[in-house]
């Protein structure tokens, strides 16, 4: 495990300045993401992407931990964030115009895809050991990749 732990320390100190950089994004228009109603949820969604990485690096960053509970623990937290994630979802998407609903599904689809391949990362590592944290690397940069969307959406293209 050695051999990941820089990776581990490196997603963990960037996942962590993303989530930072979001609550900025989230106060800097806080007023007008509360006035859309369920906008907000889109700042969750994507603390809770990130807040899940923050998980997963710590958790491969403990000593002497066993490979195969690691991957129990990335399984547990990516499953956990993609379920609350999609509950999420399914109430804004409901809420949303037609002619936002098309892009909104697919931004939807795309986070859901990234924190299924952390999870499935997590089941593979659970299985046969260390080769499946090489799913963990995609997984978690298209999830930085998906937060930094959503932060987008609500600091520039919510004022349009």
């Amino acid at each position: 495990m050695n051999d990941w732990s820089n990776f581990f320390i490196g997603e963990l100190g960037a996942a962590a300045s993303l989530a930072g950089l979001l609550f900025v994004a989230v106060s800097v228009n806080q007023a007008r993401i509360l006035q859309l109603g369920r906008m907000a949820d889109r700042g969750l969604e994507a603390l809770v992407m990130l807040l899940a990485v923050v998980m997963i690096a710590s958790m491969g960053l403990v000593p002497g931990q066993g490979v195969r509970l690691l991957g129990l623990e990335i399984f547990a937290t990516a499953a956990a964030a993609s379920g609350g994630i999609f509950l999420l979802e399914r109430a804004y998407l409901r809420l949303i115009e037609r002619p936002y609903r098309r892009l909104s599904i697919q931004m939807a689809v795309c986070n859901q895809l990234s924190l299924i391949t952390i999870a499935l990362g997590g089941l593979v590592t659970l299985w046969r050991g260390q080769n499946g944290l090489y799913l963990l690397p995609p997984g978690i940069l298209a999830t930085f990749l998906f937060s930094i969307a959503n932060a987008w959406v609500l600091l520039i293209e919510i004022n349009r």
